[in-house]
């Protein structure tokens, strides 16, 4: 009896200890798979927190480059002229005939060594918060802020935001003047626009739909082309505005859209000046009445 009782007892023990073993690895299996889970959705997590983290140190970016230029037109009486790919973030200006600086390109990058900012890259080049040393990329720059400014042209007042005082010997009235090219119905300033459908070369860029113009007839534009901006194949058509305005003088400036998304995606960031603001500053350094 003893025999069989320690058989029966040492059999049950070791069942129990079978049973115990397999509950545990189910348990394993079970934890290990909400293990993964749960890393998957913290790695989303973060991704999404690093890029809004990005998205907000642009438009700081894009604030500081604003100010800069506001201080340069208090400093010097007009914006500087954008720089181009081989201007190592020196603005390009053309040619300078008396008081009347003509600039190379309406749109190229924001001449930061220009404007003697910092923390640029080396090409002299400001970068958005998603540079990733990817290098020029053949001379395209597609981190780096871009910038455009208001030629005015085929006006009396060509070139006058980019001219010292306007270009024109202090005097009564010159401000309004020139203020009167950036109103309807004469449009010659630059847009921002919601969106690139329906954008036309003629008065109001935006289009015949009001609700598609953000900030008609501004002064300059300084933008980023977003997290992709590498990715050129894979951008939308209101991206590729922003690249090569197939429109020129229109920026388009919305909300983020994912790539999946309809009309996605949608990265870019954008900040403006409209006219008076540069005007206060040009009355404020005693370059116009």
């Amino acid at each position: 009896m003893k025999t069989a009782f320690t058989f029966q007892h040492g059999a049950a023990r070791r069942s129990a200890r079978a049973a115990i073993a397999g509950f545990s690895l189910v348990e394993v299996a079970i934890s290990l798979v909400l293990l993964a889970l749960s890393a998957g959705a913290i790695v989303a997590v973060l991704r999404q927190q690093i890029e809004q983290r990005k998205i907000a140190d642009t438009d700081a970016i894009l604030s500081r480059s604003h100010d800069a230029l506001l201080a340069y037109v208090t400093a010097y009486g007009y914006l500087p002229c954008p720089a181009i790919s081989t201007s190592k973030g020196v603005e390009s200006v053309a040619s300078v005939v008396g008081l009347r600086r003509t600039c190379t390109v309406e749109s190229g990058f924001l001449p930061a060594v220009t404007l003697g900012m910092n923390g640029l890259d080396t090409s002299g080049l400001l970068e958005s918060a998603w540079h990733d040393g990817a290098g020029n990329n053949n001379g395209t720059y597609l981190r780096a802020i871009r910038y455009s400014v208001a030629s005015l042209a085929g006006t009396a007042y060509a070139g006058a935001l980019t001219s010292y005082g306007l270009g024109l010997p202090s005097s009564p009235g010159i401000r309004a003047q020139v203020l009167g090219q950036f109103t309807a119905p004469l449009y010659h300033g630059l847009f921002v626009c919601y969106s690139s459908a329906g954008l036309r070369n003629t008065n109001n860029r935006c289009g015949l739909v009001a609700a598609n113009s953000e900030a008609p007839n501004v002064a300059a534009i300084i933008w980023s082309l977003g997290g992709d901006a590498n990715d050129i194949a894979g951008y939308s058509t209101d991206e590729r505005q922003n690249y090569t305005p197939t429109v020129p003088r229109v920026v388009v400036s919305h909300t983020y859209i994912t790539r999946n998304a309809a009309g996605g995606p949608f990265d870019d960031q954008v900040n403006w000046i409209a006219f008076p603001e540069i005007a206060d500053r040009l009355v404020y350094g005693g370059f116009v009445q």
